[in-house]
């Protein structure tokens, strides 16, 4: 009944007030009654509520007044025994300053790259991209050098560095850089960026379900970043900014943008550099393995700079779809079947169609490609050539015509009629007559249609098309409107296959066989015989009028220049 009181006096109050009642009361328990009541002091009706409760209760059998209230409280506190009371702390300052004795020799080599990145517009290809800001990691290495991934400084006009634990930043350069390893080599002139730092020293590709430790500077933090996870697999995987097929280690740590270029640690050593993650999956990361950046390093020190990655030539299909009685082949034997060689390669005068290629440095190479590596772990046989350099030879054991033979053949540097990557470089371009002419491209093939991009390299990319280490597909990236080109409109994206009856072998010689006519016309042909006629007067005064309508500063990428115009 008091609780049903109590609830109706506090319902009473609108503003949370109290009016003291001069009255106690104690009830037959013996417990005395709350005298405080809540009520709104502005109010005559709360004034009336709260005598007619006191009425109530003077008139109940088992609630007696008091003449004073009973002390103590009926709220009881809890007895706290006394306890002695802590010296104050000391007050500490705001900051404080990096104490030389406190270094971590496995953190303090770490960096943080700040890299402002400029790019071609493929396009438009005299004009540039809005440059864009963008962070990665590294770390120092012997011979006061940084180490980081190359898509991290990719088309860069700035580096900077901070150090662990340092708010300073100092001006980098490139000293090497390897886009198809995806490695950039890095230095700072500013010799006391170096102090206090130990360089870290590489280990070994490390075994499956070893834990490694990957350090850098991701996204959504300033302060350096520690993970662990353990080794999931070690096979050959794509590289995406440079789509080589190289050894890579998986990991189930988070790799992060800003992780790029960190290193990846084992024991107090770099084991790997972590630099891309799988898109679409959790905790899934990959890191470049120490083989990988040996190779670059050693390139870079051996020749000044990074000379490219090696290739046989050839094009080869897996025996386990082939049937043997076909071309003859023992029943014990595996290898590869040789399909194509590549134009440019050494192995086109060495090798031959058909041949089965067995071995490969005295690796036996499996019907599907593989080779043994540790254990009972396999590889694609492209691994045995990750450590070799241009120029060097390889031994190839092949099954010829019912008879096995060992070969000698030299490596050589890979080219493709349509480059997947142009990193650091301004692309080519040729505008006469409103028709920009470029060469194809994998960048100005996703600029035009992203989705398309590789349906249209596939159409490109063909083997045969090869004659020469220059050898390019030219078209028409697109067509200026002007009154000398009416009526072209539908050819932009053409493929150009001559200029004058002349079959053309690049951009340069494009631009040749047009400066150097005498003729009055200049007659470009295009894929399905197509024509485009024009005066040869008329559209030099076009091209100039155009430039100056759409403020293109040259008619020509710099490369070019050297072209004698008539």
């Amino acid at each position: 009944m008091m609780n049903n009181i109590s609830k109706y006096l506090y319902r009473a109050g609108s503003n949370g007030s109290f009016l003291k009642s001069n009255k106690y009361y104690l009830n037959s328990n013996g417990k005395q009654l709350n005298r405080w009541f809540c009520s709104a002091a502005s109010t005559s009706k709360s004034s009336v509520v709260v005598d007619t409760t006191l009425n109530f209760l003077e008139q109940r059998e088992d609630v007696q007044p008091l003449s004073q209230p009973i002390e103590p409280s009926f709220i009881h506190k809890k007895s706290v025994s006394e306890q002695p009371v802590a010296p104050p702390l000391e007050p500490k300052p705001a900051y404080f300053e990096i104490n030389p004795g406190n270094s971590d020799p496995l953190l303090d080599p770490v960096v943080k790259v700040f890299s402002v990145l400029s790019s071609p517009n493929h396009y438009t290809p005299w004009q540039m991209k809005p440059q864009r800001e963008v962070t990665g990691s590294g770390f120092v290495i012997t011979g006061k050098r940084i180490l980081t991934n190359a898509h991290v400084v990719a088309d860069q006009t700035s580096i900077m560095l901070t150090k662990f634990g340092n708010p300073n930043k100092y001006h980098a350069k490139l000293l090497g850089i390897a886009h198809e390893y995806d490695l950039a080599l890095l230095t700072v002139e500013d010799e006391s960026f170096f102090d206090g730092i130990d360089p870290l020293e590489f280990g070994d590709i490390p075994e499956l379900q070893d834990t490694i430790t990957v350090v850098g500077f991701p996204t959504g933090g300033s302060n350096i970043c520690v993970t662990q996870g353990v080794v999931s697999r070690i096979d050959l995987q794509q590289y995406a900014h440079s789509e080589s097929k190289l050894l890579s280690i998986q990991i189930d740590a988070a790799i992060n943008p800003g992780n790029s270029g960190g290193p990846a640690l084992m024991g107090g050593q770099v084991v790997g550099i972590a630099f891309q993650n799988l898109a679409g999956a959790s905790s899934v990361g990959f890191i470049i393995p120490t083989p990988v950046i040996n190779r670059f390093l050693n390139d870079v020190e051996k020749n000044g700079k990074f000379t490219g990655e090696p290739m046989i030539g050839m094009m080869a299909q897996y025996l386990d779809s082939v049937p043997r009685s076909y071309f003859g082949i023992p029943k014990d034997l595996t290898g590869l079947l040789v399909n194509e060689l590549h134009p440019l390669s050494a192995a086109k005068d060495i090798l031959r169609k058909n041949d089965i290629i067995t071995h490969i440095n005295g690796v036996a190479i499996a019907n599907d490609g593989s080779i043994a590596f540790r254990r009972r772990e396999r590889i694609t046989y492209e691994y045995l050539l990750s450590s070799h350099f241009i120029g060097d030879k390889i031994n190839v054991t092949v099954f010829r015509e019912g008879q096995s033979m060992d070969l000698s053949v030299p490596l050589v540097p890979q080219h493709r009629m349509v480059p997947y990557q142009t990193y650091d470089k301004r692309p080519s371009y040729f505008c006469y007559a409103g028709f920009v002419f470029t060469p194809v491209t994998h960048p100005f093939l996703t600029e035009i249609a992203e989705d398309l991009a590789l349906t249209y390299r596939r159409v490109f990319e063909k083997i045969e098309r090869i004659t020469s280490p220059s050898s390019q597909v030219v078209v028409i990236s697109q067509i200026l409107i002007d009154k000398i080109n009416h009526g072209y409109s539908s050819f932009g994206f053409s493929e150009v296959k001559k200029v004058n009856g002349t079959p053309i072998r690049n951009l340069a010689h494009l631009v040749q066989l047009i400066e150097e006519t005498t003729k009055p016309h200049v007659v470009i042909t295009l894929e399905n015989e197509y024509l485009i006629i024009l005066d040869k007067e008329e559209a030099k005064e076009a091209t100039i009028r155009i430039m100056k309508q759409h403020a293109i500063p040259s008619d020509r990428s710099e490369e070019l220049h050297s072209i004698k115009q008539q």
